[in-house]
This record gives structure tokens, sequence and C-alpha cells, in this order.
């Protein structure tokens, strides 16, 4: 099936009435059904809900969940992955600012409720930069130090953007998935037709396919994006996040992309790798050879019992007392 949806992109058209979405998530009530299948103390709590905010970035404006604490001695940054969006992962941001920490979750660039009127094709790089420059503009605020915590394929992304900016003083990450390579693009579109020949295709047919949005779920496995099926299904159909149509270009230069440091060469910060032990779309296989060659201090923990979106007992409490302990580390450095 997959083959024939490619194969239909020729004689698509290349113009696509734009989602219309909302200013607020408070106009919104897709995300509250998130909430049900997780467990109570991870919710939105009717006192304590993020404060919503836009940043101008060139010509996008960036949407920003945030639960502040200007006691709070480091910032943590979440970025979602190509399901998701701020407002999803800002769920996993409840425990930690109850930690005591400040929490910022951004919608990315094509999700959520940011903002881009102008341009339509964007670069992966777009998604780097963006966060990179966000880092800046936290730190202007009162230099307090960021952690990034990447979720999906917002792991890779944070420590690209780790790899940019030496602001980043950590990392948290639950994949390390490099689609460099070969095998990794295997595990995300779950299609090796996809990942070894359609993908390479279209660096020759770029001219004419870059103009091209297609629904994220036609080129990756969303529906192991958790492993309960009528939870995947809620991603999959939320236009705001995994029912979202994304240019080609976007999936090429993602695919392609080469971060500023390689990582035997990236010392710059501590990295904490949380693997999900029932993943079933990124496995430790996935990501492992990436994390070996990581030269900075890093450790490796399984969640138990949790699938690609960890949100499962045991697991959940281990990740909870992993990244308490890794800010109480990053605390103290500073």
């Amino acid at each position: 099936m997959k083959k024939i949806y490619l194969f239909t992109l020729v004689v698509m058209t290349f113009s696509c009435k734009p989602l219309t979405r909302p200013d607020y998530y408070s106009q919104t009530s897709y995300w509250k059904k998130y909430q049900y299948f997780l467990p109570t103390n991870l919710w939105y709590s009717e006192n304590q809900m993020p404060e919503e905010t836009y940043w101008n970035w060139k010509d996008y404006s960036i949407h920003i969940d945030r639960i502040p604490n200007e006691n709070a001695p480091v910032k943590v940054i979440i970025l979602h992955g190509a399901g998701g969006n701020g407002r999803i992962v800002g769920l996993l941001g409840n425990f930690i600012h109850a930690l005591g920490y400040e929490y910022i979750a951004p919608d990315l660039i094509g999700y959520g409720l940011t903002k881009n009127p102008k341009r339509k094709n964007i670069l992966y790089a777009d998604w780097v930069d963006c966060v990179a420059d966000l880092i800046n503009a936290e730190q202007e605020k009162d230099g307090r130090p960021i952690v990034l915590f990447g979720l999906s394929m917002g792991g890779m992304l944070a420590y690209q953007v780790a790899a940019k900016n030496p602001a980043v003083k950590g990392i948290i990450v639950t994949t390390l998935a490099d689609p460099r390579q070969a095998t990794v693009r295997d595990d995300l579109t779950g299609s090796k037709w996809l990942s070894r020949v359609a993908m390479p295709i279209g660096k020759i047919t770029a001219p004419v396919s870059d103009h091209i949005r297609v629904p994220i779920r036609w080129i990756s496995s969303m529906e192991k994006i958790t492993n309960d099926a009528a939870f995947s299904q809620l991603f999959a159909k939320d236009m705001l996040a995994g029912g979202s149509k994304i240019p080609l270009r976007f999936l090429r230069t993602f695919t392609a992309y080469n971060p500023a440091l390689e990582p035997e060469a990236f010392t710059k910060c501590k990295v904490l790798y949380l693997q999900p032990e029932k993943d079933t779309w990124t496995t430790l296989a996935t990501s492992k050879p990436f994390y070996n060659r990581i030269s900075s201090e890093k450790s490796l923990i399984m969640l138990e019992n949790c699938g690609h979106a960890p949100f499962e007992e045991p697991g959940v409490s281990t990740m909870k007392n992993a990244i308490q302990n890794f800010l109480n580390k990053i605390n103290s450095f500073e």
C-alpha cells in the first residue's frame, strides 16, 4: 500500500489547502483526550495550566507552552518528534515542573499551533536552528542553564542542537536514531522499499518532489508510537500532531542532516539516554550504535514495560528518578 501512495505523488498537485490552526490550545479540546491514557499524575491541572505565548523566529510565529518557575535552577526545553507537539510532550513536563524545574515546550515548525504562512517547504535544518536560537533567547532573559529533553525524533534533534549551541548543559533523550543510516531508516519507516529506494530517489527528483506535502503516517510507523492501538490512533488522527502533513523537502534534508559535531567529537555536555524497554519502533539496537560513539559523560537507563511514547509503569517512575538525578547533577555542576 505504501508503494501505491508513493506512486500517486507523481500525479498529485503541489498545492494543498493549509490547515487552519487556532491561536491557543485553550481554544481546542483534542489534546485533552491524551490524558485519559495516562496516569493521573501526568495530567494537566486546572489550577496549573501552561502559559501560552508566541516567539517570533524569522517569518514564523513559534507557539510555546511554559510552566514558569523563577526560582528553578535549570530550564528544561522539551522537544517533540514527528507525531507530537508541545502540548502533548508537556504532559511529561508536568512531573519536571513538580520536581521544581521550569519547562518550555515549543511546537516545532509544521506542528501544533506554530504559524508559518509564508514558507511551506521547510528544511530540517530549520528545526535545529530554531531550537538553537530559542535557547539563546532564553539565555538572554536570565542566563539559567538549559537542558534539552527530546522524545522520539526529538532525541536526535536535542543532540544536534547541543552540538551546535554550547549553552546546552545536558540532554535527555528517548532515542538517538541517526537517519543517515539505512538500518535506522528501515526502523523509522517500517519499509525497506521506502528507506532504501524511495528516499534515495528523492535526491534526484528534488526539484519536483520537494514541493509535495504528504501525511506523516504514510512514511513512518505511526501505529508503533505506543503499544496501545487506540492511543496510537489518537496520535495518527490529530491534525496538529501525527495527522500532520510534511513537505518531502523536510524529509529529504532530515535523512541527510550532518550535525555540527559527530559523536566521537561530542564532549559538550552530559547525556542521559532513556530507552523504553518495549519500544517496537526505535529499539535499543536502533540507537545504541550512535550512543556508543558519544564521547561525553553519558548513561543509559532502560524504562521497564514502556513503549515508544513512555507512560507505563514501572518505567515512568524509573524515568522520573533518572531525570531528577540528572538535573540535580546539572544543578550541582553549575
